[in-house]
């Protein structure tokens, strides 16, 4: 039997919410804009929106949504084991295969 035991990467306390219902939280990493934050519990809180402040000690702002759960001031906010995945790069400086005419 293989346990699937994902340690999930602390990112920070949520600090407070603001009046637009964005939750902000001082971190020591800084991660992608876009990625997908869970709880303790491993259910979607919501996805960075913006990253501001210094780069040694930035803040994130969450964006959430109705389809999260609620989140409160002291809990704190790990990255989802998801967000691993790389993106298929497109355009000019992406690998293709030549093709032959």
């Amino acid at each position: 039997m293989s346990s699937n035991k994902v340690k999930l990467t602390e990112l920070g306390i949520i600090s407070h919410i603001t009046s637009t219902n964005k939750l902000i939280v001082p971190s020591n990493k800084t991660p992608r804009i876009g990625s997908l934050l869970v709880n303790a519990k491993k259910q979607p809180i919501g996805k960075i929106h913006d990253i501001f402040g210094s780069t040694k000690k930035p803040y994130i702002s969450i964006k959430t949504s109705n389809k999260f759960k609620k989140a409160n001031p002291g809990e704190i906010v790990y990255l989802s084991p998801q967000n691993k995945k790389r993106r298929i790069r497109h355009g000019r400086y992406s690998k293709k295969k030549k093709t032959i005419r």
